[in-house]
Parts: structure tokens; C-alpha cells; sequence
């Protein structure tokens, strides 16, 4: 990695053991301030350390006033978090980064959730990215997967991107897809009762589970569904490729099939979505009918409330969100217990959320705009999009809110309080709709899938290397170096992301804070032990050192 330096003090600009104090030990004099830390002894024979700092999820944060010493090249980011099993939403660990001009750098450990029917595109990956005010817009075509017509789901596991697919045809179900590469897509199988759509993936307990539906395509301009097959169940997907039954949720006092119901709110249980976990369960909802259903295990499925049709799931501060068709947002308190949190303005129907900068983010239908909750039932609206109509997915990406939209399906961006058109991604003509549906962090790109085209796509911003696994729960090491034009991230000594970029980004003119606790996404939920920032890249033995202080 370029140095013969095996001193761990050597190119050490900031050190904060977080052993009884908050101090740097550093030899470089810093300015520090902090919100709502609390110093706490350790009592794990598995722990690093005994004693390190709590970050509470809500408003704690520790800042680095600006310092000629932080004007960085190569540097280095090393620290021991521990999360709980049941935190979701982990959030920031380190950031300098300037919203308004994209200049800085974000460490993170990112939950994208509420993303329309997918709810968790991402869960608890790492993702470590530079940008110096980036301009290059450059999409990548995917491809189609299947005869897809609608990408209903895209979800990162272990390493992996699905995709899940809507299919027109009167014979055509829906598929699971594995990517493989640009244009090259994996066929994992068709829904099993032979609907028309996988509307929702998810990983929960080690595994990955896909949800069933009769997509209602008149809802989106083009026609009565023509496989009328109903759907609504819930699968697993097991390692030899069999999908076992895992049941169908809300069936037990559904409309019957055989009666026939006009509009939306069928009442049937005919298609589920929006898997989403949650403290460690898993609960899912469906479209045509109302209410929330929760995993019990086997084939079982308890209703635990909400007299609402439902479209997505989030989560924010540790709580459950439910976003409904009329617009509401509602959080959930427990089985059958559901507090109202207001209506977005001017919203009647909320499909996507994101988690950004601390604050919880909605799009709406027919404002077309993005808006802020702001506590008890209230809501700002942030920025419109243009004279789009509604926002769909929303994924934080490289320090940033990514949203798609309708009728155009186009990407936007939220720069400095306003959303600004990145790219159109669907330019079908002769529809009324065009929509980009779902999104997901992959690879270091985000990934966006369409209707009616069907395709998926890639865009890349700065430089963004990502963990595209979960990150167990428990005390963990992390990495972050920028060495070059290379950035690399390391888990408990391993080298689990490697990105090579033809730009140099670096940090040179940026004089903000360096922000330990907050950023971009969420604030840090978890204890924090010996923080360090180097000047310089870290060898591998040097790495395993910090790895290995248990």
C-alpha cells in the first residue's frame, strides 16, 4: 500500500479512545464539541474495550472543527462500533461533506427503507464515499430482466443484487432475478401460484423471502391485468433454489375470490408487499386490502392492526412507520396499537420514504414534491419535482436523496433544499406513466428499476465503495482508507470492498467539521471505541493490529 511506516502513531491526526473521556490524544491540537454522548462501561468478555461512548440515534454527535491537518490526500478511518441486533436503521459514523457543493467524504452504515414496494433496499451496509462536486451524469443500461415490464423490487444480500418483476402477458408471471453483470440477469424462478408480479424481497433470519401478487396494471395506465391469477403469499427461497410456502397473510377474512369487487380496495388478499424487519420480525402488508401482518413462523401470519390500505414501510428513530394510501403516515406503537403522525401536505397517497440528515424524509401523490416530518402530525414541504405528479423510490446514495418519479420517470436529486433533475430514465412514448419504482445501493452505484420499459439501470457519482452485506450486530471493526484514486473498506481485518475510480478526489478546501455521529442518513445508533483518523494508508499488518485490540 505505498508505506514502510508500521507505527500505529505515526500519521495519527486524530485519536479519540472514548476510554472515560472524550478527549483527542492525539498530537494534533483540535478543537472538539459534542451533543448528548454518554460514557459507559463495557461488560462483555467479547468486548474490545471496557468502556466506550453511546451514540443514541436521535441528536448525539461529536464534531472536529476545521484544521490545516484535515486537509487530506491518502487517509485513513479505523474504529470498533457495536450496534444491537435489533437497530435496523444503524446510521452515520463519520462525515465531512458539503450538501452544496457534493464536496467530502461520508462513512455510513445505510438502511434504505421505505423504497416503495421493496421498504429495505439496503440493510445495514457499509458504504464509504468521496465527491468533489462530481458533474458527470453517466447512466448505464442493465438491461431487461425477462420480458419485465415493471421492476417492482430491487434488495442487496450477501454480496448480491435482486430483482423482482411485474409481467404483462395472460400467461406471463413474475420472476426473481439474480445480477449477473450489465445485461446479464438470472432466472431464480416464477411466482409459484402463477400471479403476475414478485412485488417485494427481503432477508430475514438468513434468508431470502419474496411476496406473491395480481399486480393491478390499470393502475398504472395500462390495462386490466391479463393474467388474472391471484397471488398474495409469501415464500422463501431456500439455498438449493426451492421456495417454500411461509403462508398468506390476511387471507383468513378476505373477500373471496369468486366475488367480484371493482376498483382498488378489493378487500382480497390477492397481493402482498413491502416485506420489511423490524427489531428482528417480520411484517408485511397488503395492497388491495387493509391492515399489517406479522411473522409468527411456519405458514402463520398475526394482523396486528391498522384499518388502512398500505403501501410501504419505514423506519426512523427506532420506530415503524406505515405510509397509507390517503396519504397518512401512521407508527407503530404495538399489536393492534397504530398513533396517526399526521398527512403530508396536499399528499393522497404516500408510497416512499427516506432516511436523510436525521430527519424523515416522504414523496407524495399528487403534489409530486418531498416533505419533511417535523414531529407530532406535522410535515414541510421541502421541493417539488419539476411537474411530475409523485415521487417513488428514494435511496440515499454517496452523501445524497436520490428520488424517481411519475408520469416522466425521471431521477432527481436533493441539492441544497431543492430537487434537481438528474436524468430521465423511461422514455416510452404513447403512455400516460412512466415510472421508476425502486431503487437500491449496489456495487458502489445506485441501481433504479422502471415501468413500463422494464429495465434496470446504474448511475455513479464520485466514488462510493460498498459492503454489500449486512453488518453483524455485536462489536465490529471498520476500515475506511482513500489511497489514491482507490478507496477500500475493511471488516474485522478483511478487505470486503475495493474501488478503483479514474478520478482523484480529495479533500483539499474543505473546512467543515469533520462530524463523528452524524452525516448524510441517520444519526449513529451504538457505542463507539478508539476512533482514529490517519494522513496516510494503513498496511495490512497494521490493519489486523487495530483489528485484533481485543
Amino acid at each position: 500500500m505505498g508505506s514502510d511506516i508500521v507505527s500505529l502513531d505515526h500519521g495519527l491526526i486524530v485519536h479519540l479512545p472514548f476510554n472515560k473521556d472524550l478527549l483527542n490524544y492525539s498530537e494534533v491540537q483540535l478543537s472538539l464539541g459534542s451533543e448528548n454522548l454518554q460514557l459507559e462501561e463495557v461488560v462483555s468478555s467479547k468486548s474490545p474495550t471496557s468502556h466506550a461512548v453511546r451514540f443514541n440515534g436521535i441528536n448525539s454527535y461529536l464534531t472536529i472543527q476545521g484544521h490545516p491537518a484535515l486537509q487530506l490526500d491518502d487517509f485513513a478511518i479505523s474504529c470498533w462500533i457495536e450496534t444491537e441486533w435489533s437497530t435496523d436503521v444503524v446510521g452515520d459514523i463519520v462525515s465531512q461533506f458539503d450538501p452544496k457543493t457534493r464536496h467530502g467524504f461520508g462513512l455510513s452504515l445505510i438502511t434504505n427503507t421505505g423504497v416503495t414496494s421493496t421498504a429495505q433496499a439496503n440493510y445495514r451496509n457499509v458504504h464509504f464515499g468521496i465527491d468533489q462536486g462530481d458533474r458527470a451524469v453517466n447512466w448505464v443500461n442493465h438491461g431487461r430482466p425477462g420480458n419485465a415490464v415493471l421492476v417492482k423490487a430491487l434488495h442487496v444480500s450477501n454480496g448480491y443484487l435482486y430483482a423482482s418483476t411485474f409481467e404483462a402477458g395472460p400467461e406471463e408471471t413474475g420472476h426473481l432475478w439474480l445480477y449477473e453483470g450489465p445485461h446479464k440477469w438470472r432466472d431464480l424462478g416464477s411466482s409459484p401460484d402463477r400471479s403476475n408480479s414478485i412485488s417485494s424481497i427481503v432477508s430475514f433470519s438468513g434468508s431470502l423471502y419474496c411476496c406473491t401478487g395480481r399486480y393491478n396494471s390499470h393502475g398504472s395506465a395500462l390495462g386490466p391485468a391479463k393474467n388474472t391469477n391471484p397471488g398474495g403469499r409469501v415464500y422463501r427461497v431456500e439455498s438449493d433454489g426451492e421456495w417454500t410456502y411461509c403462508g398468506h397473510p390476511g387471507i383468513d377474512d378476505a373477500v373471496p375470490e369468486d366475488q367480484l369487487i371493482e376498483g382498488y380496495e378489493t378487500g382480497k388478499a390477492d397481493m402482498c408487499g413491502s416485506l420489511t424487519v423490524f427489531k428482528g420480525q417480520l411484517f408485511v402488508t397488503c395492497y388491495y386490502r387493509r391492515g399489517v401482518f406479522k411473522y409468527e413462523g411456519g405458514e402463520c401470519w398475526k394482523p396486528v392492526g391498522l384499518d388502512k390500505r398500505l403501501f410501504s414501510f419505514t423506519i426512523y428513530q427506532g420506530e415503524l412507520y406505515a405510509l397509507a394510501n390517503g396519504g397518512e403516515v401512521f407508527r407503530y406503537i404495538a399489536d393492534h396499537e397504530w398513533e396517526y403522525c399526521g398527512t403530508p401536505i396536499g399528499s393522497t397517497q404516500t408510497y416512499g420514504a427516506a432516511i436523510y440528515q436525521g430527519d424523515l424524509y416522504v414523496g407524495t401523490w399528487p403534489v409530486g414534491d418531498i416533505q419533511r416530518y417535523v414531529g407530532g402530525k406535522s410535515w414541510e414541504p421541502i421541493s417539488q419535482a419539476g411537474d411530475e405528479q409523485e415521487i417513488m423510490a428514494m435511496a440515499i446514495y454517496n452523501q445524497k436523496l436520490y428520488a424517481g418519479s411519475l408520469p416522466s420517470a425521471d431521477v432527481w436529486r436533493l441539492d441544497a433544499g431543492r430537487l434537481t433533475f438528474i436524468a430521465n430514465l423511461d422514455s416510452t412514448p404513447d403512455v400516460t406513466y412512466r415510472r421508476v419504482w425502486s431503487m437500491a445501493v449496489y456495487g458502489g452505484k445506485l441501481f433504479a428499476g422502471t415501468l413500463p420499459m422494464g429495465q434496470v439501470m446504474s448511475l455513479e457519482v464520485g466514488v462510493n465503495a460498498t459492503v454489500d452485506y449486512a453488518l453483524p450486530c455485536g462489536w465490529q471493526h471498520l476500515v475506511a482508507m482513500r489511497v489514491g484514486k482507490r478507496l477500500q473498506v475493511y471488516v474485522n481485518g478483511q478487505c470486503m470492498a475495493d474501488v478503483l475510480t479514474g478520478n482523484d478526489f480529495n479533500l483539499h478546501g474543505l473546512e467543515l467539521p469533520i462530524s463523528i455521529g452524524s452525516g448524510a442518513h441517520a444519526y449513529y445508533n451504538g457505542r463507539m471505541y478508539d476512533f482514529r483518523i490517519y494522513n496516510r494508508d494503513l498496511l495490512q499488518d497494521e490493519i489486523m493490529s487495530l483489528a485484533g485490540a481485543r
